[in-house]
C-alpha cells in the first residue's frame, strides 16, 4: 500500500544520503582543502571527489504501486532497447528464451535497485569486477562488476542482471537467495550508475518502449500472466466439452406447439348457423377480414 504522508512534516523532502558517502565526500573536502593550500587550481581537483562522493551516495524514496503480479523498474534510467533474446546462464531461468528490457542509468541516478516483483530470491551470483575499469562504457564490456539475480513468483521468473565499474565497491546486495521480497522494495546498492537488464517471459505484456525514462520502484514496465489465466479453462478436457448437455425437444412438445400455430378458425361443422341473416354476413365479414390480415 502507499506510504501515508500525513505523520511527517517534510513530505516533499524524499532524498537522503548513505553515510558512508558522506563520510567520502568530507575525506574528498578535506583533501581538496590540502591540494588547494599547495596550488589553489589543485582544489577543484579535489572537489571533483566531492561532488563524485554525494552522486554515489544519493538515493531516493519510492512509492511502490499497489498491483498484483505486477513488474516495476529495477533501477533510475532510460530504456536502451526491448527485444527477444536467450538468457544467461548464470540466472539459471527454466525457460531461456525471453524478452530483455535494458535500461542505462547515468552516474547521477540514485543509487538504490528494487525488486522487481513480489516473490521470493530463487538464485543470486555476484562477480567482483577489475579496478582498471572505472567505467561501465557498454554493458557487455569485460572486467565490470556485476551481479545475476532470479527472481520468483507462482511459477513465474524474472532476472536481473546489474552491471558497473569495477573501480571501488560499486554493487552491494542486501538480500540473499531464499529471502522473500516485496514488490518495489530496495534490495541493495548500485553506485554512480551503469547497467541493469531484466529478463520477462515472451508472453509477458510489456508497458515500456525505448527511450522511455524509469523511475525505479514505482514505474510498471508490465506484469506477470495472472494465475486465474492459466487455469481457467485447464480443468476442462475435450471430453467433458462432448459430455455438455444437448438441448432436447420432444416430439409431443413440437407437435403442441405446431398444434397452437394452427389456424384457429373453426370448421364450418362447428359452427352453429344463425337464423338471422344480418349475423350471417357478420361473421363472414369478420372472417374475411381475419383471412387478410
Amino acid at each position: 500500500m502507499p506510504e501515508d504522508l500525513d505523520s511527517k512534516s517534510t513530505p516533499w523532502m524524499n532524498v537522503g544520503m548513505d553515510w558512508e558517502g558522506v563520510a567520502a565526500a568530507l575525506g574528498a573536502l578535506l583533501v581538496a582543502l590540502l591540494l588547494g593550500a599547495l596550488w589553489s587550481p589543485l582544489f577543484w581537483i579535489g572537489f571533483a571527489g566531492v561532488v563524485i562522493a554525494l552522486m554515489a551516495a544519493r538515493w531516493s524514496h519510492r512509492t511502490p504501486p499497489d498491483l498484483a503480479n505486477g513488474i516495476v523498474a529495477p533501477c533510475d534510467g532510460v530504456v536502451v532497447s526491448v527485444g527477444r533474446t536467450e538468457a544467461p546462464s548464470e540466472l539459471r531461468l527454466s525457460e531461456s528464451s525471453t524478452t530483455r528490457i535494458r535500461i542505462a542509468s547515468s552516474p547521477s541516478a540514485t543509487n538504490k535497485v528494487y525488486t522487481p516483483i513480489a516473490g521470493s530470491v530463487e538464485s543470486l551470483i555476484f562477480e567482483a569486477g577489475e579496478n582498471t575499469v572505472p567505467l561501465a562504457a557498454r554493458a557487455d564490456d569485460d572486467g565490470l562488476a556485476r551481479a545475476f539475480l532470479t527472481f520468483e513468483s507462482r511459477g513465474q521468473q524474472v532476472g536481473v542482471r546489474l552491471a558497473s565499474g569495477g573501480f571501488g565497491p560499486r554493487i552491494d546486495l542486501a538480500t540473499e537467495a531464499g529471502d522473500i521480497v516485496r514488490l518495489g522494495r530496495p534490495f541493495g546498492t548500485r553506485r554512480l550508475g551503469g547497467w541493469c537488464d531484466v529478463f520477462v517471459p515472451k508472453e509477458v505484456g510489456l508497458l515500456v518502449w525505448p527511450g522511455q525514462t524509469l523511475v525505479g520502484g514505482e514505474t510498471v514496465m508490465g506484469r506477470l500472466k495472472s494465475q486465474g489465466d492459466t487455469d481457467l479453462f485447464d480443468g476442462m478436457t475435450e471430453e467433458d466439452a462432448d459430455d455438455e448437455p444437448e438441448l432436447q425437444v420432444d416430439d409431443d412438445s413440437r407437435v403442441e406447439a405446431e398444434d397452437e400455430d394452427a389456424d384457429e378458425y373453426p370448421s364450418p361443422e362447428d359452427m352453429e348457423t344463425p337464423d338471422d341473416p344480418a349475423v350471417i354476413l357478420a361473421r363472414l365479414r369478420e372472417a374475411s377480414r381475419r383471412h387478410d390480415d
